[in-house]
């Protein structure tokens, strides 16, 4: 898929976001409406954020994502959007698909999120063991 990914400030000053490659992440849905977790793709190399990206770099790879040349989906750098967002491109109704990952960048895109929901899950946790110990203070008339 290509979206218009939402600028960072420091770069809203050069006009509207570039379309971009996406990587799908996650579908979800809300009664009837529909949505897309999708990760940010871009050609530059960088060290920000390791561990957290999907790279297509070979050339029957990116043959099957659609994609003219290597890749790095950064993961890190996510959002949600209703399938009908605007900042798709190339569609009548929904996003467009351009390709899919072979078989090895599926593994590591799994990889990938299950690595971010495993973090989700440990913060999720560390923020509840903060409100029931601020909860027995409160309890034992501590402030």
């Amino acid at each position: 898929m290509l979206f218009r990914f939402p600028l960072a400030e420091e770069d809203a000053e050069q006009g509207a976001p570039k379309r971009r490659p996406c990587l799908v992440l996650d579908t979800l849905a809300e009664r009837d409406d529909r949505f897309v977790e999708i990760a940010y793709g871009t050609s530059a190399v960088t060290r920000a954020n390791r561990g957290y990206e999907v790279i297509v770099k070979h050339s029957a790879a990116r043959e099957t994502a659609g994609l003219s040349k290597p890749t790095r989906f950064v993961c890190a750098r996510r959002i949600i959007v209703h399938v009908n967002h605007g900042g798709f491109h190339g569609r009548s109704k929904g996003p467009q698909i351009i390709g899919r990952l072979d078989e090895l960048l599926l593994e590591r895109m799994n990889a990938v999120r299950a690595r971010i929901q495993a973090e989700a899950d440990i913060a999720a946790y560390y923020r509840e063991e903060q409100r029931r110990e601020e909860q027995a203070r409160e309890d034992r008339g501590f402030q």
